[in-house]
């Protein structure tokens, strides 16, 4: 669905008459910041919306719907834009673009936050770090907080703590009808339960409330092997890992380092910290790393730490994500071959271990990635046009080679642009009920650039 084919002068004068009333800031094809805007995160989605609304409020939010739907046109949600999808832009419709929306308001008498939805992780983790507190979110801080979250949220305290889904107490709404809505267990409880979990198929979340957990220092670091020793390593860690308790988040990930690539196996432990040295113990000292760098740190500098992909410069990205139960000797050896193989340094797999009650055991929203296990992610970086197809079919091939291993569990935010099968796995058994409160509350299906759950 595009533009009415009366033309672009219909168009225009219906855009004037939008801006007029907008607060916020109307960004069009022949702006200077054009090109700018319409970028999102990962530059292989190379996308031209025909508007972006950068909405000042909740009002903006209700405006830019009713110009959609007035002008037959697709739309698209930011807030972040750091979807590997790309679900922050659309080809020739319109963005509603949250990014100006940072307000937050702390509590922590109450141990609550409330944000708007254009906050990024790195700038709550400023605000609720202040006063030793956290919300269990990943440690990227550019990636938007209200789409990570209602795509579930993981963090390095999820096993103790819960995923960022699971700390969401209240949400506001702008629905496909332009209706603002309260949405919490008490009102409009089937909605709550399904924006956490079903991310941005019921409307436009324009603020979230969460619970916020006590966090001080924990002890955290890196302990980092030559590849030839990934072998052994790996089959170390299919050992350890199911014995550790909640207070202890692993990853493991094969990364560049000069001259070869490496292991890396990361470790947070968010405990009292004898224990935590106690436990760690085995982890650090069954083979000598060339580095270890476990140590005490403020939970914000761990924060900080936390992204896998480049920082020096605009990349694309192909990732494939997946689920093992378990790193058994033939899954090892396919991990070792490929990550031996790899297209470039920013060639790799990211393996984060889940376990703890929270990865386990149901709880009340629609999250649907409660396994515990290895998710695993095989991804790719490039930035010259001649590397993206050696980039890709080797992610491609390392993913198809791993996928008779897997359990066929993927994790919603790890998603590109993969099909329905793809997107029912990430919804699992809540499927179902998600699509019935989808038919409730998005009938004609209008926000389906996401990882869509048809009514």
């Amino acid at each position: 669905m595009g533009a009415r084919p009366q033309g672009a002068a219909l168009l225009t004068s219906a855009i004037r008459e939008f801006a007029d009333s907008f607060k916020g800031q109307i960004i069009l094809p022949n702006d200077a910041h054009y090109e700018h805007s319409r970028r999102v995160w990962n530059h292989a989605i190379d996308l031209h919306p025909a508007v972006i609304a950068r909405c000042a409020g909740n009002e903006d939010v209700v405006r830019s719907i009713d110009f959609a739907h007035n002008n037959e046109l697709l739309v698209a949600i930011r807030s972040g834009g750091h979807s590997f999808a790309g679900h922050g832009t659309c080809d020739g419709g319109l963005v509603i673009d949250l990014s100006l929306m940072k307000r937050v308001e702390i509590d922590p008498r109450a141990k609550s936050v409330r944000i708007q939805s254009g906050v990024l992780a790195g700038e709550l983790d400023l605000v609720t770090n202040a006063f030793s507190m956290a919300v269990p979110l990943g440690s990227c801080p550019s990636v938007g907080v209200a789409g990570y979250a209602l795509g579930g949220g993981e963090s390095a305290l999820t096993p103790k703590l819960g995923f960022g889904c699971d700390s969401i107490t209240r949400v506001e709404i702008v629905t496909a009808e332009g209706r603002l809505l309260n949405v919490d267990v008490e009102e409009n409880p089937d909605l709550f339960w399904a924006v956490a979990g079903g991310g941005g198929n019921f409307g436009v979340v324009t603020s979230l409330d969460f619970r916020l957990h006590r966090v001080g220092d924990v002890l955290a670091g890196h302990l980092k092997y030559p590849i030839r020793q990934a072998t052994e390593v790996l089959r170390f860690l299919n050992q350890y890992a199911p014995t550790i308790p909640d207070e202890l988040f692993l990853l493991a990930a094969v990364l560049p380092f000069p001259g070869e690539r490496m292991l890396d196996i990361a470790a947070v432990w968010n405990g009292d910290q004898k224990e935590g040295a106690r436990v760690l113990h085995p982890l650090r000292t069954f083979m000598k790393p060339f580095e270890d760098s476990i140590k005490s740190k403020p939970y914000i500098d761990e924060q900080r730490e936390g992204s896998d992909a480049p920082s020096d410069g605009a990349y694309s990205s192909c990732r494939r994500g997946g689920h093992l139960e378990r790193l058994d000797d033939a899954a090892i050896d396919l991990i070792v071959q490929f990550a031996s193989s790899a297209p470039s340094e920013s060639s790799g797999i990211t393996m984060m271990y889940w376990h703890g009650p929270w990865c386990s055991q149901p709880h009340d929203n629609a999250f649907g990635f409660r396994r515990v296990g290895y998710e695993y992610w095989v991804h790719s970086y490039w930035q010259q046009d001649g590397a993206r197809e050696d980039s890709i079919r080797w992610v491609q091939n390392f993913f198809a080679a791993l996928r008779p291993h897997s359990s066929g569990a993927v994790y919603v935010n790890d998603l590109e642009n993969e099909g329905d099968e793809r997107a029912r796995a990430a919804y699992g058994e809540h499927y179902q009920r998600l699509a019935e409160i989808k038919r409730k509350y998005d009938p004609a299906n209008f926000f389906r650039i996401n990882q869509n759950i048809k009514p």
